[in-house]
């Protein structure tokens, strides 16, 4: 047991024998002694009084009051207590007794005597006594009282604090178990150092006094071994560092926080030092090495591309700041080149987007080493790169930066077991003559990009004035296209498709106009494409859908010969999953005879959504619509689902036909279309045919349908109506 729990419960033991002592002896030896002297005061009074009554019959008769004795010993008696049993003894000068009460007072009693005078001579003296057996019952009494309280006393003492301080101590031994448990326990290492001090009274060494064992486990031995361990040599040159603020810990009493790393380990702690005691510092040890990590990971991705591990947006724009900072420093320009890879869209919808990040992997290794190490390459996101370009000599550096790029990414990539041949086009701003702030350049080296792509894609091009002002034209299209629905300022034009053989309007192939309330008539190539990147065409193409579908009732009516009316459908307008039924609804709100109804799609189309909404769309066939392949032979993958799905109509594309007059590859490849569709029994047409020598080849070879401005240029509703109309006649 503990020595001080020891210590208090002998004091505590001495003390309650005290105190019960004292009361059980005090108490009725006070009584007593009180009770006693009480007793004799009133005897001698008493005692007193009947000295003075005789002292009065004695003058009354001063010869005869020793012969009365009856009267003396009624006097006696009269004047002795009631209550209590008490002797009066009268006796004459000579101690012969004359007179008594006849009381008798045993043993042991109180006495007390007084003279009597006559006349100033003493003549007899009054004798009287009290038994003490009263007050000694009395006294035992008192005695046992006391005994009593002194036992009750010496239990509240001795037994009451004992207890409670049994259980305080045990509270003790159970907390300092509990938190010894809990130190050994602890993840965190605890150690407890010592710090010696010389004669002088300066540092001399600081040594380990105490370790738990995870402070062990962090040395990889056991908590004894380190017991006695040089702080120092142990924890490291950090630990040295610290030391300083550590002895003057011991003089304030605050605490301090470091960070150290473990001699022979790649372990960072966070260190929490402090005095328990004088002379005494310990240090609480936590292992922060994932922690850190996890924040130089998360710090990481905050400011690199997940995926290329290359420079994001946000420290792209901060190095371009300090970058243009450095310029106006040294009076030095720079370029900021914007790339951007063509038709990247296409490979991951046809090859999937786990296809798309392995070529965006390998363009970054490749853009990567044709730029300088004081320069940075950066993903914006997607497939758009960034390069700032520093320490400009002239623009010529920034043409030679870019033309390097452009051939970098030339050579075929192999993805999947595929060769892909991937372009880009590069948009250059120069510092300061295009901007001078990072979000000008970026903008304006975007807006040039742009401008490559509109060229002809795999080129660059350097930003000008006049490309915000084109811009501004894209921004004002898109805000116009907006609107341009619902203030009925679309129109559709009709361009005949011929028989080969006979040039006769066969087919008519539905193309939208816009004609501008300013700006006038607006070319399709310049509105298109943006309500396709804008998702205004699923609602433009409804309302073509429905238009065509009201003509076709309309001149079917009017007695006018059945043609087909073909509709261009995006892939916009087949994502929906009710793009089917959307069709059907056309057809049975306006009455229109579905068989005169052809939707185009083009290749890419079909291969994206191929095992999606597709069948769904084909499921029209059981209505009579038919379906033709638009712009075919320009798209990324095989030629598999010409045989999986009913394809009526194939469409020779413009680019094969524009030189099939002179070049040898186009007619051969011309040639193969035609031949591969008449032996899978689908019809072919040829689009943008213009010249007789195109006619009579297609003709030769067996081309069945043919569409261009030799024939017919688009007409509007009512020109085709007259042309039908003379074609009846």
């Amino acid at each position: 047991m503990n020595t001080g729990h020891i210590s208090i419960q002998q004091f505590t033991q001495a003390m309650a024998w005290t105190l019960s002592a004292m009361i059980t002896l005090l108490a009725p030896a006070t009584f007593f002694l009180v009770s006693c002297e009480h007793l004799r005061s009133e005897l001698h009074v008493q005692t007193e009084l009947s000295a003075n009554d005789l002292s009065a019959m004695i003058s009354s008769n001063t010869q005869l009051w020793r012969y009365e004795e009856l009267r003396l010993s009624e006097l006696l008696r009269r004047r002795s207590n009631s209550v209590v049993a008490e002797s009066r003894i009268l006796y004459d000068i000579g101690g012969e007794v004359i007179a008594r009460n006849r009381q008798q007072v045993s043993i042991p009693r109180i006495t007390d005597v007084h003279d009597i005078f006559d006349a100033g001579t003493a003549v007899a003296r009054i004798e009287a006594s009290r038994s003490l057996t009263p007050l000694l019952l009395r006294t035992f009494a008192v005695a046992l009282c006391s005994a009593i309280i002194a036992a009750v006393v010496f239990y509240m003492l001795r037994t009451l604090p004992l207890r409670a301080t049994s259980r305080a101590y045990q509270a003790l031994d159970e907390s300092e178990s509990k938190y010894r448990l809990l130190y050994e326990s602890m993840r965190e290492g605890m150690a407890l150092h010592h710090m010696d001090f010389d004669e002088n009274g300066d540092f001399a060494a600081i040594s380990v006094i105490d370790a738990n064992p995870s402070c062990a486990a962090m040395f990889g031995c056991d908590p004894q071994t380190l017991i006695g361990s040089d702080s120092i040599a142990l924890f490291g040159e950090t630990f040295r560092e610290y030391l300083s603020e550590l002895l003057r810990l011991l003089e304030q009493g605050t605490s301090i926080q470091f960070e150290l790393t473990l001699p022979r380990t790649d372990n960072l702690y966070s260190v929490h030092a402090f005095s328990p005691d004088h002379g005494l510092v310990a240090t609480l040890f936590e292992d922060i090495t994932e922690r850190r990590k996890s924040e130089q990971q998360i710090q990481h991705m905050a400011y690199f591309d997940s995926l290329t591990d290359l420079p994001n947006r946000v420290l792209f724009l901060d190095r371009l700041r300090q970058a243009i900072a450095h310029a106006l420093r040294d009076e030095n320009s720079l370029a900021v080149l914007f790339l951007d890879l063509d038709r990247f869209k296409d490979i991951n919808d046809t090859l999937g987007h786990s296809a798309g990040d392995q070529l965006l992997i390998q363009v970054t290794r490749r853009l990567g080493r044709q730029i300088r190490s004081c320069d940075t390459l950066a993903r914006l996101g997607g497939d758009e790169f960034v390069v700032i370009v520093t320490d400009l000599g002239k623009k010529m550096n920034a043409t030679r930066v870019a033309q390097d790029l452009i051939n970098a990414i030339q050579p075929p990539f192999l993805i999947a077991g595929r060769e892909l041949h991937v372009t880009t086009s590069i948009g250059i701003a120069l510092f300061p003559d295009d901007g001078n702030n990072a979000e000008t350049l970026v903008k304006h080296a975007d807006l040039a990009m742009y401008s490559s792509k509109e060229s002809g894609r795999n080129r660059y091009n350097f930003y000008s004035a006049s490309m915000n002002q084109k811009a501004l034209m894209r921004m004002e299209t898109e805000a116009g296209l907006r609107n341009a629905l619902e203030r009925r300022e679309f129109y559709v034009e009709f361009q005949p498709i011929m028989n080969a053989a006979d040039s006769t309007v066969v087919a008519a192939e539905a193309l939208v106009r816009w004609n501008h309330p300013t700006r006038g008539r607006i070319p399709p190539d310049q509105f298109i494409d943006l309500a396709e990147e804008t998702g205004l065409v699923v609602p433009l193409g409804e309302w073509v859908l429905r238009t065509v579908c009201s003509r076709i009732k309309t001149w079917s009516d009017a007695g006018l010969p059945l043609i087909r009316f073909s509709v261009n459908v995006s892939s916009r307008q087949i994502e929906r999953q009710d793009f089917a039924e959307i069709v059907r609804n056309a057809l049975r709100e306006s009455g229109a005879n579905s068989a005169q109804l052809e939707i185009e799609l083009t290749e890419s189309c079909l291969i994206r959504h191929s095992d999606t909404n597709i069948s769904d769309l084909f499921g029209l066939k059981e209505w009579g619509v038919s379906f033709a392949i638009d712009d075919f032979g320009t798209g990324y993958s095989s030629l598999g689902y010409i045989k999986t799905l009913p394809i009526d109509h194939i469409k020779i594309d413009r680019s094969f036909v524009r030189d099939i007059s002179t070049d040898f590859h186009d007619q051969a490849i011309v040639e193969a279309i035609i031949a591969m569709s008449q032996r899978l029994g689908i019809r072919n047409i040829a689009e943008g045919v213009e010249t007789i020598e195109q006619v009579r080849f297609l003709q030769e070879r067996g081309c069945e349908e043919i569409q261009g401005y030799y024939f017919h240029r688009p007409l509007s509703a009512e020109a085709l109506e007259e042309l039908l109309r003379a074609q009846e006649n």
